[in-house]
């Protein structure tokens, strides 16, 4: 039963103040508006609009989330995934979704939550509006600063000034600010210079960011910059030239993403059904916006991946803590980054002739307790678990998205042949007793009563189920069969449905001849990023940009 009273005013609502049940500006349900009995629900009400029903699930997914924040310090490494990919996936999700509120953190009836980013997997989260909108986070091309062309780089501190040495995204130094260490030297406090802030929430997802600005720069140094013209040719000429680095760019990453990131995610019954010339969609006729239940759903397994430490730059041991706090935000004296914190990529994927890389661990529904203290996810209200498990639990359940029967249910029907080989897809009992018996198996320490373990494994939070289900059907080395594919339909959906204008028959050399040819007439990259996997773009920034011998190591 919901309880009566709420700690907190229901944040979209209640029903008589006009709580909302559409979906927000820029997101959309997968398979359609879901009827009432097809979302999430708690004890059959809509916690959005029922302040009874919020009370019991904040205290349910209190008891969820302290299950979920209690993974064993020898849990298993994932040994399909090394790290990177992490960070990789994150800078995905930035190319898909960016909302300015939480879900949680709404307080009003209509709260101002929108996704504000339209083409997904455009490379928007890199390249913003371009150099006319995000000027700061090009540099100019000439001294006169008639045109912007390639990325911003920020040397690592103490470096000497040559182009090897320019290994960080771009900061700066805020005028009129206190700063009293790092590499400005008490000229300011450090901010990024990047077109998505987001993009420099950790030190590796910076150094990522800093990889694909150094891919475009490397790709910008083969087209012969324009010589002397009047000034309209010599903007269309400049204008050439960026746009066919840009969309090599994002070639580059949606080739990464096929060949490499999502076979490594996803089922393979599953990833057969959709990398191919024409994917079999099960929304071919979807309309614009990210799928709730995979933005505020499936993705949120990423997090699951966290490693507690790692082996980065100079450290041996450095800890997540540490790569959660390096930043121009919560560090900003500690900007742009030392020597000892410069990525050496080998660290992070697996690269030929170098040693085993850190691997990111095995999906299942436990997070590493380093993200409950420290002040990085302090609890939302009074008696609140912290970390970041309670805000993904409570974000689903509180953005209206389809249940996770419904959705078994829908995909078991279009997907006969997978059902047959998922029990928990095709059982709703199976799959209830399952829930329920992991649910149920530290009661100390969760405080879920049976009711509330009854309740939950029949209608549980869609980023706990994921998790759950990876680490049953697929060892957690991978996603389940719903996991993947709702990853799968929503990726593969964007990749179909915002084809890029080269983009066709011929794969990756000749969506670039085409490129070129559109933009820049007979000539042809030189030496074109032919690049399938993170690896082989690794490789091709250092061969490009002189790295395969840096100092610090980049390889």
């Amino acid at each position: 039963m919901t309880e009566s009273g709420s700690a907190g005013a229901c944040p979209f609502g209640g029903a008589a103040a006009g709580g909302r049940s559409a979906p927000l500006p820029g997101f959309r349900h997968i398979f359609g508006e879901p009827a009432p009995a097809e979302r999430f629900q708690v004890d059959g009400e809509d916690p959005r609009h029922s302040p009874a029903a919020l009370a019991t699930l904040r205290r349910r997914l209190r008891g969820l989330a302290t299950l979920m924040g209690a993974r064993p310090a020898d849990a298993a490494e994932n040994p399909n995934l090394p790290s990177g990919y992490t960070y990789l996936l994150q800078f995905a999700a930035h190319d898909m979704v960016s909302t300015n509120m939480a879900f949680w953190a709404a307080g009003m009836a209509a709260p101002g939550i929108a996704n504000t980013l339209g083409a997904p997997l455009r490379l928007r989260t890199l390249y913003g509006g371009g150099p006319g909108a995000c000027p700061f986070a090009f540099v100019p091309d000439d001294a006169r600063d008639q045109s912007r062309s390639r990325f911003r780089l920020s040397a690592y501190a103490g470096a000497p000034d040559t182009p090897a040495s320019f290994r960080d995204i771009g900061r700066a130094a805020t005028p009129g600010t206190l700063g009293n260490r790092g590499g400005f030297a008490g000229a300011g406090r450090g901010e990024a210079l990047i077109a998505d802030s987001r993009n420099d929430q950790t030190v590796l997802l910076s150094q990522v960011t800093c990889l694909f600005q150094m891919l475009h720069n490397a790709i910008l140094g083969m087209i012969p910059a324009p010589s002397t013209l009047p000034a309209r040719a010599l903007r269309e000429a400049t204008a050439a030239r960026f746009a066919v680095a840009q969309e090599a760019t994002i070639l580059v990453f949606r080739s990464v993403l096929r060949g490499d990131l999502l076979p490594r995610l996803l089922d393979p019954e599953v990833r057969a059904l959709y990398d191919n010339p024409a994917p079999e969609l099960l929304e071919p006729g979807a309309g614009p916006g990210m799928p709730l239940e995979a933005s505020h759903g499936a993705f949120r397994f990423a997090h699951a991946m966290l490693r507690d430490r790692y082996r980065i730059g100079g450290f041996e041991d450095a800890t997540l803590v540490d790569l959660l706090r390096l930043n121009s935000s919560r560090s900003p004296n500690s900007v742009p980054l030392s020597r000892d914190w410069v990525l050496r990529w080998s660290q992070f994927f697996s690269l030929p002739g170098r040693p085993a890389p850190n691997f990111s661990m095995r999906l299942g529904p436990r997070y590493t307790a380093m993200l409950l203290g420290d002040g990085l996810f302090d609890p939302i209200e009074a008696g609140d678990p912290a970390g970041v498990a309670f805000r993904d639990l409570m974000s689903a359940s509180l953005s209206g998205m389809r249940s996770v029967a419904s959705l078994c249910e829908r995909v078991a029907r279009a997907r006969p042949v997978l059902a047959a080989r998922s029990p928990l897809l095709a059982d709703a009992a199976a799959r209830r007793a399952a829930l329920a018996d992991w649910l149920a198996h530290d009661a100390d320490l969760s405080l879920l009563a049976p009711e509330d373990v009854a309740a939950l494994a029949a209608d549980p939070p869609l980023p706990f189920y994921i998790l759950f289900e990876a680490e049953r059907e697929a060892a957690g080395e991978r996603l389940g069969t719903l996991g993947s594919v709702l990853v799968a339909e929503t990726a593969y959906g964007a990749l179909t449905r915002e084809r890029l204008a080269s983009e066709g028959e011929g794969g990756l050399a000749a969506a670039l001849d085409r490129l070129c040819a559109a933009w820049l007439g007979d000539f042809r990259l030189p030496d074109p990023p032919l690049v399938q996997d993170m690896p082989g773009l690794v490789e091709f920034v250092a061969r490009r940009l002189d790295l395969t011998a840096a100092q610090p190591a980049f390889l």
